[in-house]
């Protein structure tokens, strides 16, 4: 027998196991029938007779109880008070009503009922009769005498017969674990019959394939890993014959196909890595975005497959994405940006991508940063404006200046021969502070107009500041701010007026910044082989908005500022070979770096 089952294909051998499970089974359902048919007898004795039964003796022993309040009140008081309509139209007696609509009287209590309804004739009869004629003391002897002992009679058979019922309930109820646990029991043993004889078969079966598998299944995982190619040796088993034979063909198809698909990948991302253009497509089946390495760079994504939880959360941040989800196709679209605080201008297009059949299967956003040339372009227009400003400054600052000289020259003289009470009657010092700045504005447009030369010579930075400060110092000692240089002992090659034009200017704005009480610290060092300044102040710091534009020409953010002084500081520092940039800047102060070149010697000047 063994044998034979042995020649059995793998299909043959499932099955006939399979059927001898069920046969097995197929026994414990009929027992399970015969059960269910007992739990379905005691459940509907349960149902028809112990709970309509309980319900109702639990129901009279109420209605008793309240007749017998009832009776007893209007006994101590004469019957007086409507007593025939109470006894007839209480509560309980409507609840009865209403309970026999629902659940009928079951035949087996119907005697209960009807001695109820005798001891209810006993004083709808007798009492009610008597009280037409107003016997009220026969009345109340009737009660005492029949129906209040008839009553507590009938009070204690209900709470006999209830109680009865309460044991048969519970006897009932009892049945359903003898029953469930002799279901359970050849349960038990059918199962563990079947267990044994399906482990028996499985045994047996598995003998004979269960090292063909595994020799399959080792050679499949390697395919799975990625060992394309690897072949299956064949074996004895008629299915497992077949199922090599289709895992070497597969294997096969797979070291092609990943050979073809590795190398048109590493091709198309060769090209699309190598454009100066941000790419990101949305493929409609897949439901996934793909970014190429310069979106990835740009926008800091650790990975090529964007999702859309990805783009959820930085839309917001980034407003290109926002065009990404939308349906529209436009073309150079110019969209600024900032990102890690750094503006850039970006030509965006966006358009559907579609298969061979004209169909949409995607959409495809690119675009190219063109932030560059906008700057280059704006540098133009700027530069064109710059010269006819500077046109405009050489030939007006001169003819302005004029005028504001004379006016000085005899501001200054009635000043001196106008009492006290005068000068600040007609505000003469204000007058003369606006005219002080107006000779400022000229100055630093005559600067920004002059393209002269810088003419260089050896000089120490200390020595320039020692004849700079003391022209400040009342200025600065008036708002109590403090000046602290620490100037390396080092010769530059700069033009001693310009360079001072430059801590002019810079002085200037670092007393505005500050107001009141600060520090203005002026330190040189030399640092890979460069003369590096750091003028730093105690000031507020300057504003976010005009960071970016901080040294073109008129951008300030003071109200009475020309936007002149850094502008002219950044010419000077250029024109001298060097450069100029914020280092910091806080709530706490601002520091500037000023890099110029270094002479180590004075002899190495021509």
């Amino acid at each position: 027998m063994i044998s034979f089952f042995q020649k059995f294909s793998l299909r043959n051998k499932l099955l006939c196991i399979l059927l001898s499970v069920m046969v097995i089974f197929s026994g414990f359902s009929l027992l399970l029938i015969q059960s269910i048919e007992e739990v379905s007898k005691v459940t509907n004795t349960i149902k028809d007779d112990n709970i309509p039964e309980i319900v109702w003796f639990n129901q009279w022993e109420k209605e008793l109880e309240i007749k017998k309040q009832i009776v007893l009140n209007h006994s101590n008081t004469d019957f007086e008070h409507n007593f025939q309509q109470k006894f007839e139209d209480n509560d309980i007696t409507i609840s009865s009503q209403e309970l026999r609509e629902q659940i009928p009287i079951p035949e087996s209590i119907e005697s209960i009922h009807k001695q109820l309804m005798l001891l209810d004739f006993i004083v709808t009869n007798k009492v009610f009769g008597l009280l037409e004629y107003d016997e009220v003391e026969a009345a109340r002897n009737v009660i005492e005498s029949e129906y209040l002992p008839e009553l507590e009679s009938l009070k204690k058979t209900i709470i006999t017969q209830r109680n009865e019922e309460y044991s048969s309930l519970q006897q009932n109820t009892n049945t359903y674990p003898e029953i469930i646990e002799k279901s359970l029991y050849f349960l038990l043993i059918i199962t563990i019959v079947g267990v044994l004889i399906s482990l028996y078969f499985s045994f047996k079966m598995s003998k004979s394939i269960t090292k063909p598998i595994e020799s399959i299944v080792t050679k499949v995982n390697k395919i799975a890993n990625g060992n394309y190619g690897e072949t299956v040796t064949s074996t004895t088993q008629l299915e497992l014959q077949s199922l090599a034979k289709s895992i070497n063909q597969m294997s096969f198809s797979l070291q092609q196909s990943f050979q073809q698909i590795v190398s048109d990948k590493i091709k198309h991302e060769q090209i699309l890595n190598s454009l100066p253009i941000g790419i990101i497509t949305y493929d409609n089946n897949a439901k996934e975005y793909l970014a190429n390495s310069y979106v990835r760079n740009l926008f800091e994504l650790s990975n090529e497959i964007i999702t859309d939880s990805d783009i959820l959360s930085m839309q917001n941040k980034y407003p290109i994405l926002k065009m990404l989800i939308s349906n529209q196709s436009f073309q150079n679209k110019k969209l600024t940006i900032t990102i890690h605080n750094k503006k850039y201008v970006l030509l965006v297009s966006q358009s559907n991508l579609k298969d061979h059949d004209q169909k949409t299967t995607g959409k495809i956003l690119f675009f190219v940063d063109i932030t560059d040339s906008t700057k280059l372009e704006k540098r133009i227009i700027q530069s064109e404006k710059l010269a006819l400003v500077g046109e405009m400054a050489a030939s007006s600052a001169h003819e302005i200046r004029n005028p504001l000289t004379v006016i000085h020259g005899f501001l200054s003289l009635m000043k001196e021969s106008m009492s006290k009470e005068e000068v600040e009657k007609y505000n003469f010092h204000l007058m003369m502070k606006e005219i002080d700045r107006l000779y400022s504005i000229v100055e630093q447009m005559l600067l920004m107009s002059n393209h002269k030369k810088p003419e260089k010579d050896m000089i120490l930075l200390k020595d320039m500041l020692a004849d700079l400060l003391p022209l400040m110092n009342s200025s600065l000692e008036a708002k109590n701010i403090n000046v602290v240089t620490d100037i390396t002992d080092e010769y530059i090659l700069a033009d001693h007026k310009q360079l001072k034009q430059v801590f002019l200017n810079l002085l200037r704005n670092s007393k505005d910044a500050i107001g009141d009480n600060g520090t203005i610290k002026i330190v040189s060092r030399v640092e890979e082989n460069k003369y590096i300044i750091y003028f730093s102040d105690t000031g507020a710091g300057i504003q976010d908005s005009i960071k970016d534009v901080l040294f073109e020409p008129f951008s300030t953010s003071k109200s009475n500022g020309t936007g002149l002084g850094l502008n002219v500081v950044s010419k000077i520092i250029d024109n001298h070979q060097g450069e100029i940039a914020v280092d910091s800047s806080d709530s706490k102060g601002t520091t500037f770096k000023i890099t110029l070149p270094i002479v180590k010697n004075k002899s190495t000047v021509n």
